[in-house]
């Protein structure tokens, strides 16, 4: 299970940070071309996308931590 989560929590890391520089080009080409719409679109149901993907990739980081190697690697924060 630790093997298919760290999978995917790989895979949808790598997306969204493709999606957040997708998005910051796509509104700085708006700008640059002054198209009002390209701004937008790459502010909303772009960026909306990316966000859900964000999430996604938080809840399975999360959920690693509650198999048996999860939490053999995480770090000790008793001190």
């Amino acid at each position: 299970m630790y093997r298919i989560l760290l999978a995917a929590t790989r895979v949808c890391l790598f997306a969204f940070l493709v999606g957040g520089f997708v998005v910051v080009a796509g509104q700085t080409l708006g700008i640059v071309v002054g198209s009002g719409p390209i701004v937008t679109t790459f502010g909303t149901d772009v960026a909306d996308n990316v966000c859900v993907v964000a999430g996604i990739t938080g809840i399975l980081a999360f959920l690693l931590l509650y198999t048996k190697e999860g939490r053999e690697n995480a770090p000790d924060t008793e001190e």
